[in-house]
């Protein structure tokens, strides 16, 4: 053959490879499609949810429940709305599951937490002020006042608040129950089963709310969380004596 069959035969093949190539590129475009037009997997589904929660957070904290709109978080998102209504079928639903991963977060840092310390006033100091540090941030206060701004116009939206409060006051229960198992005081009715609810709330009534409230109508966090440790030892001791157990006053009559 000569050179200039040679290089015909080049090029033919070269043209058959290519169109090879060709059919297999679209044959594999052709399969991606396929694979998403199906169900996506649960990595994929998880990455969309978090990023749907995170633009509902911030659309919801900048425009209030009334004023954000699906349209707006889905552009923040960078998903559909079709994608965000098969998940939340409104509003509230979206911001209920915020709130409740708020809560979630807020009260996972208490699942293994166990304070530190020698004494039961120190213990207790040191669970209050770990609550006070997590609560006292920007992101958990801004959120709370929208729950409670939005709980007239939105009644559903007041259990969202309510949802925070009783995760709160289940971890401070499940704390005080270890806290006390190993001290006297463990001995008093108020850390019986029954009733170490009420006694949590009353902790957090106590120990954590006033400083929170403080937090809520626009102190600065940062100087309220400079406050924790010395209100704290205060208001523990308080507490602690109001729980410490009496012994019951008996009065001996003398025979006649």
């Amino acid at each position: 053959m000569g050179e200039g069959a040679l290089g015909n035969g080049d090029e033919e093949l070269g043209a058959v490879v290519g169109v090879a190539a060709d059919r297999k590129a679209k044959k594999g475009a052709d399969k991606r499609a396929t694979m998403r037009v199906g169900r996506p997997s649960r990595a994929m589904a998880g990455e969309v949810d978090s990023r749907v929660l995170a633009a509902a957070r911030q659309v919801f904290l900048e425009r209030g429940l009334a004023g954000a709109t699906i349209d707006e978080i889905a552009r923040v998102a960078r998903a559909g709305k079709a994608t965000i209504y098969a998940r939340f079928p409104t509003k509230e639903a979206l911001l209920g599951e915020v709130a409740t991963q708020t809560a979630a977060r807020v009260r996972a840092g208490f699942e293994t937490y166990a304070p530190a310390g020698v004494t039961i006033d120190e213990r207790l100091a040191n669970m209050a002020s770990e609550i006070l540090r997590r609560l006292l941030v920007p992101e958990v206060l801004d959120f709370m006042r929208l729950c409670v701004a939005e709980a007239r116009r939105f009644p559903d939206v007041a259990g969202v608040g309510r949802l925070i409060r009783e995760r709160a006051t289940e971890a401070v229960a499940r704390a005080l129950s270890e806290v006390t198992r190993s001290d006297q005081i463990g001995r008093s009715p108020a850390f019986a089963a029954d009733r170490l609810g009420e006694t949590a709330q009353f902790f957090m009534d106590i120990v954590v709310e006033r400083l929170l409230m403080r937090g809520l109508f626009g102190e600065d966090p940062a100087l309220l969380r400079a406050e924790v440790d010395a209100r704290v030892e205060r208001s523990v001791a308080f507490f602690l004596a109001a729980c410490r157990p009496t012994r019951s006053a008996t009065t001996t009559h003398s025979p006649r």
